[in-house]
C-alpha cells in the first residue's frame, strides 16, 4: 500500500480517536519476505499494508494489537524494537532475521500525521525517527533532517538511504551510542502519469494503478466517464480543450494518449513534442497508427529523432489480449519500468512537526 493511503487511513482513525501502531522492518539480515522500510498499519479492527505475510506478520500484529490494548489501558506503551528469527520457530524458510519496530499513534499525534500527508501531497520526501522507549515518532522534512547539525549521524544515515532506489529504513546510534533509533525515509510517489482518455482502457488503467506509487492526473472532456469512487492517487481534470492543458502539466511526467478521437490524439502528441521535456509520450493503438501518426509528423517538420519519441503501441509485449483490462495490465507493467532510479526530487522545506 503506496504511503499517501496509508497516511489517509491512518489520520481518518485518529480523527475518531482510535490509536493505531504504525508497524515497520527496521532491519534485515540475510533472507527476508521485504525490505527495510515497508510497512503496515495495525488498528483495533484493521490491518492495513502487509511486511511479507506469514507467521512473521501474525506475530507482528499480535504485539501490535497487545500495544493497542495496553493504549486502551491508559497504560501509554513505548514504541519497541523487535527481533525475528525466520527459521522453523517461525514456519518461515527465509532464515533471515528481522528488526520491526512498532509505535503507538494517537489522536494526539494528528498534528503530525496532516504535516506528513502535506509534505507527501506536495511530492516532498520525509523522515520518521522513532526511539524505542520512547513515546511517538519525529516526522521532520528531509531537507531539515540532513541540516540536523544536532544528529550528524541522522544526516549521515540519509545520504546512505538515498544512494538506494527506493525507500527504505535503518538503524542509527544518533547521539546516543548503543541505543538503536530507526530512521525512515519515505519518498513521493516515483512517477507521475498524465492520462488522456476515460474510455475502457482510461477506467481500466486507473483502477489497476491505484495502489501503486503512482500519481495520476486523468483528463477528459466527458465527466460521465470518469469513475464514481475516483482513486486517492487520481486528480479528475475535466475540460473541454485537452490540448490546452498540456501547457500547464509539470515536465518529466509519463504521458500516455488514449482518446476516443484519432484527430485529437494527434493534437496532444504534436503539443507533447513541441514540449519535448517529457520522460514518457505513449500513444495507444496498433502499429498501423504509429506508422500514419509518424508520417504525418514528418510532413510537419517534425525530425526523426523527435518522432521516435513516440512510443506506440504501448504496453508489455509479453502480456497478449485485447479486453481492456489485460490491455491496463500490459500498460501499467511498462509503466513500471519508468520509475525514477535513485534520482528524486525534493522540494521547498516545511516546518518540522513532532509527535507529542
Amino acid at each position: 500500500m503506496n504511503i499517501a493511503r496509508l497516511l489517509d487511513i491512518l489520520a481518518a482513525h485518529l480523527s475518531k480517536g482510535e490509536s493505531a501502531i504504525w508497524v515497520g522492518v527496521a532491519d534485515v539480515r540475510g533472507s527476508a519476505p521485504r525490505a527495510p522500510g515497508t510497512r503496515m498499519l495495525v488498528t483495533p479492527r484493521g490491518i492495513f499494508g502487509s511486511i511479507g505475510g506469514g507467521h512473521l506478520e501474525l506475530k507482528a500484529v499480535e504485539l501490535a494489537r497487545q500495544m493497542l490494548d495496553d493504549d486502551l489501558a491508559g497504560l501509554m506503551p513505548p514504541a519497541r524494537l523487535e527481533h525475528y528469527a525466520l527459521g522453523a520457530r517461525l514456519g518461515q524458510c527465509c532464515g533471515g532475521r528481522v528488526q520491526l519496530a512498532f509505535d503507538v499513534v494517537t489522536l494526539t499525534d494528528l498534528p503530525a500525521v496532516e504535516h506528513a500527508r502535506a509534505m507527501t501531497a506536495a511530492g516532498q520526501s520525509w523522515v520518521r525517527v522513532v526511539s524505542p522507549g520512547a513515546h511517538g515518532a519525529r516526522i521532520l522534512s528531509l531537507t531539515h533532517a540532513l541540516a540536523d547539525t544536532h544528529h550528524p549521524e541522522l544526516g549521515a544515515s540519509l545520504q546512505r538511504l538515498l544512494e538506494g532506489p527506493e525507500e527504505g529504513a535503518t538503524l542509527t546510534g544518533l547521539d546516543e551510542p548503543g541505543t538503536s533509533h530507526v530512521v525512515e525515509l519515505i519518498r513521493p510517489a516515483e512517477l507521475q502519469l498524465t492520462l488522456f482518455g476515460a474510455g475502457h482502457v482510461g477506467r481500466a488503467l486507473v483502477a489497476t494503478l491505484a495502489r501503486l506509487p503512482i500519481r495520476i492526473t486523468w483528463i477528459d472532456s466527458r465527466e460521465s466517464e470518469f469513475l464514481a469512487q475516483m482513486p486517492h492517487n487520481t486528480r479528475p481534470l475535466l475540460t473541454d480543450d485537452p490540448v490546452a492543458e498540456v501547457r500547464h502539466l509539470p515536465a518529466d511526467t509519463a504521458v500516455l494518449i488514449t482518446t476516443h478521437s484519432h484527430a485529437l490524439d494527434f493534437d496532444l502528441v504534436r503539443a507533447w513534442l513541441d514540449r519535448n521535456d517529457f520522460r514518457f509520450l505513449g500513444l495507444i493503438g496498433s502499429a498501423t497508427k504509429r506508422a500514419s501518426f509518424a508520417g504525418r509528423l514528418q510532413a510537419r517538420g517534425y525530425d526523426a529523432p523527435r518522432v521516435a519519441r513516440l512510443t506506440s503501441p504501448v504496453g508489455d509485449r509479453g502480456i497478449v489480449g485485447k479486453e481492456p483490462e489485460v490491455i491496463a495490465l500490459s500498460i501499467a507493467a511498462h509503466l513500471l519500468s519508468l520509475r525514477r532510479q535513485g534520482q528524486h526530487r525534493d522540494h521547498a522545506d516545511l516546518s518540522t512537526a513532532t509527535i507529542r
